[in-house]
């Protein structure tokens, strides 16, 4: 995959955030994992109840007028989504994306597509790794990732990137009856899509986290072996490189990250 091609996949993954804001159907080898959570204990009100001394009287205002609205809408499907995804995208700016994940999701239940699934879920896994956030919501917007992630890997099974996020929101909150299930599935991924880089990326970071550096090169050197231009293989390999006291290695590697972000930005500048 070529330069401009890793800068608009960045770029397509940074606009679905900022634009977009029943049960799914699982697949087989995700039955298990999380338990559903609190879900009519930590439902939109009381999420908002407990929101509300963070915002600004404009934010409050803003978004009581979204919400009368929506309620009037009702009938009108179009007009519906076009609030919903407001609501969504100004609880997302508010900083609170478990609420923004809930407005995600009824996007996604009327839409059926696998991108709308997808967005659900992520941000319901950016309220995962909010380290302000409470236990019970943490266990709701886990809750609420999984079957987002099995929707969407539901509508397209061949699609990596899917699997690979449920796997990340296993790890940010492991199950309590299988902590390992995270990197589990990171491995069997690695054997199911043994081209894929961001599968070596994702093991890499995980390596990083717990300090196996050793572990960390193997799986980044893989990853610039199959995306050479992808800046988040090159550039924590070359991090790595330096931990490890590999100096000429580290600096090869850092020289090869600062052309590709340097290309980046003269791409995005154009």
């Amino acid at each position: 995959m070529g330069r401009n091609q890793w800068i608009s996949v960045a770029v397509a993954s940074a606009l679905l955030l900022l634009t977009y804001w029943g049960c799914p159907v699982r697949p087989p080898e995700m039955e298990s994992g999380f338990d559903r959570g609190p879900l009519e204990a930590t439902g939109l009100e009381s999420l908002i109840r407990a929101a509300r001394p963070d915002l600004s009287p404009a934010q409050m205002a803003t978004l009581a007028s979204l919400e009368e609205r929506l309620v009037a809408a009702e009938g009108n499907e179009e007009e519906k989504r076009d609030l919903q995804e407001q609501l969504a995208g100004e609880w997302y700016r508010a900083g609170q994306p478990a609420i923004s994940g809930i407005y995600a999701r009824q996007i996604a239940e009327n839409a059926g597509t696998e991108e709308a699934w997808s967005i659900t879920a992520t941000t319901f896994n950016l309220c995962l790794q909010r380290e302000s956030s409470d236990e019970k919501t943490r266990q709701f917007c886990a809750s609420q990732a999984e079957q987002a992630y099995q929707a969407a890997i539901s509508l397209n099974p061949d699609n990596a990137d899917n699997r690979i996020n449920l796997a990340l929101a296993y790890t940010d909150y492991p199950p309590q009856d299988n902590p390992m299930k995270g990197i589990l599935m990171l491995r069997d991924l690695e054997k199911k899509y043994p081209e894929n880089a961001r599968v070596y990326i994702t093991l890499g970071q995980l390596a990083i986290k717990t300090n196996q550096l050793d572990r960390a090169v193997i799986r980044l050197e893989k990853a610039v072996a199959l995306a050479p231009d992808n800046p988040d293989a090159v550039c924590p390999l070359a991090k790595v490189y330096e931990n490890l006291d590999r100096v000429e290695e580290s600096a090869l590697m850092a020289t090869r990250c600062t052309d590709i972000l340097k290309a980046i930005r003269e791409q995005e500048a154009n």
